[in-house]
């Protein structure tokens, strides 16, 4: 029997729990889509699952494979999915876990044919990043010359943010370490703010925000943003529970999702240069527990993949 390796988790000790371990090949039904895998993203979602922080949200059972999305090319099909799949270079979310040599992608809505002039590399950090983000846009329902704060602004979700929000001509206001203030003015934010500075005094010089997407999910941040102003509304990937400072001010956490027609609209606003996908650095799979404690510990400047290849 053909065998693949793949990144396991067997515990709940985070990170350094993580296993690369032997496992069959999947086996081919009638609705397959055999893919081998060439990237998948880093998330800060697996490492929260690692450390079980995320069971009430993701029900587990130990051992399984870490990770959903990927990106990859399509070796072979099942009899009842397009043939012409075989040999392109696709993206997707596999929620039986992703990071594996190879993946078995039964589900058709959740996988999508990259465009020849997209990177593949590129493509794959939609997953985890730019869907999030449009989820996001999507919930706030930001208007035209509305203010909006991005806390995280510097990661994969945070620089799609910015582009998709200043793109509806959205005033941005990203927030990130000041190592990153350079980076975050060259993503296109129209503000930038220093966590790592008193806040009261950066925040006193720009416009007033109305509305925060959070992607990095510092309670002791939200209180001093929830402090500073009056009418707030807080948007979360990070923090599932929050009590704002001011009866008027309102908070919601979100881990939905976006639709197909929506992966092909980012897919097409790659190919054509509307987004720009902004990668860190690459780690080969079997580093995965060192590309993990970079996210975890550094500051981020866009999406960290793991190569297969």
């Amino acid at each position: 029997m053909r065998s693949m390796e793949a990144i396991v988790q067997a515990n709940y000790d985070g990170i350094d729990g993580l296993q690369i371990a032997n496992l069959a090949n999947p086996e081919k039904s009638p609705v397959s889509a055999i893919i081998e895998t060439q990237y998948t993203p880093v998330l800060p979602y697996d490492i929260l699952t690692e450390e079980g922080k995320l069971k009430g949200l993701r029900p587990t059972k130990l051992p399984m494979i870490v990770g959903y999305g990927f990106g990859g090319q399509v070796k072979e099909v099942g009899l009842l999915r397009d043939n012409h799949l075989v040999s392109q270079n696709v993206i997707g979310a596999n929620l039986g876990g992703s990071n594996s040599e190879i993946i078995n992608s039964s589900i058709p809505p959740l996988l999508f044919q990259v465009p020849e002039n997209v990177s593949l590399a590129t493509a794959t950090t939609i997953i985890g990043g730019a869907d999030a983000a449009l989820y996001a846009t999507q919930q706030i329902n930001a208007t035209t010359h509305e203010t909006v704060l991005i806390t995280g602004a510097a990661g994969s979700v945070g620089t799609y943010l910015i582009q998709l929000l200043t793109r509806q001509a959205v005033t941005v206001i990203a927030v990130g370490h000041s190592s990153n203030h350079g980076f975050l003015q060259s993503v296109g934010a129209d503000y930038v703010i220093d966590y790592d500075q008193p806040l009261v005094p950066q925040l006193n010089q720009i416009p007033n925000a109305t509305k925060v997407i959070d992607s990095a999910g510092s309670i002791n941040l939200l209180n001093q943003l929830a402090n500073f102003y009056d009418g707030l509304t807080i948007f979360s990937f990070s923090v599932t529970d929050y009590r704002p400072a001011k009866p008027i001010q309102q908070f919601s956490f979100g881990n939905g999702g976006i639709g197909p027609n929506d992966y092909h609209q980012l897919l097409t606003a790659l190919a054509n240069g509307t987004l720009t996908a902004y990668i860190q650095d690459q780690y080969y799979f079997k580093d995965v527990k060192k590309a993990q404690h970079v996210l975890q510990d550094q500051h981020s400047q866009g999406r960290l993949l793991l190569t297969y290849h």
